[in-house]
């Protein structure tokens, strides 16, 4: 038996509504974590916390790392699991999203920002998820940044279009936010239950029978993201290993 929680970033801005479809608790930050930490010394049960997001804000996978090294140092027994979605799924998801609007004039994909390198991360993903729907026109915006949404909507009423889909590109639930408009969410409530438990399951197994309690690869997870690490032309050695990519990615 374990405790499972999980842990919103930049990427799970509507943390009640991912709760109330996962049936999970979801905590905002390290110390709202202390309660699940007594319940699990309490119940002598490991306390499995998961990143709630599609593997782009990684900023926040170490800050969870970190919170629970520190309980590890307690006594407790934590394990950090996979982040939730990754990007093979959620690229899956967009193509989902990107099918079903075949016919509509254009596609508005909507995220919160997390920072310049997580936001391009997403354009990467957008360009593989279109691959085969070159016949649809697709803007993104960034609650928060640029894009904003409001200039995308607008960029797309200039192209003539007018029959405009929305969906969401992180795991933000349309019901929690009132400027959400017609974008639906990346995932269907039962799918994200579903990844819940299968990123669980995996990081148990992992603690359980390869001794992995996934928290030293969450520590470095942004290790590699930033501009010191672009480098451009310097003469700087590409042999440290983004440690995010021990992937847990086969929990999907």
């Amino acid at each position: 038996m374990s405790i499972t929680v999980l842990y919103a970033g930049a990427e799970a801005s509507t943390p009640d509504a991912l709760a109330a479809a996962t049936g999970v608790p979801v905590v905002t930050g390290p110390r709202a974590l202390a309660p699940y930490l007594e319940q699990a010394r309490h119940q002598e049960e490991p306390l499995v916390v998961i990143p709630a997001g599609t593997d782009r804000d990684l900023t926040s996978v170490t800050q969870a790392a970190q919170a629970l090294q520190w309980a590890q140092r307690s006594g407790t027994e934590v394990i950090l699991g996979p982040s939730l979605v990754d990007a093979t799924r959620a690229i899956a998801e967009m193509r989902r999203h990107l099918r079903a609007a075949k016919g509509k004039d254009a596609v508005l994909i909507l995220a919160k920002t997390v920072d310049p390198f997580a936001d391009a991360e997403l354009l990467r993903r957008v360009r593989l998820a279109r691959q085969f729907s070159e016949d649809l026109e697709v803007e993104v915006a960034f609650e928060g940044s640029w894009p904003t949404l409001e200039k995308a909507r607008e960029r797309l009423r200039l192209l003539g279009a007018h029959d405009v889909v929305e969906f969401r590109a992180d795991l933000a639930l349309g019901e929690d936010r009132e400027d959400a408009g017609t974008a639906e969410p990346l995932f269907r409530a039962s799918a994200l239950a579903t990844a819940v438990e299968r990123a669980a399951h995996t990081a148990v197994h992992l603690a359980r029978d390869h001794h992995d309690d996934g928290i030293a690869v969450g520590l470095l997870a942004d290790h590699a993201t930033g501009f010191a690490h672009s480098h451009g032309d310097e003469d700087h050695s590409p042999s440290h290993p983004r440690s995010h990519g021990h992937s847990y990615s086969h929990h999907h």
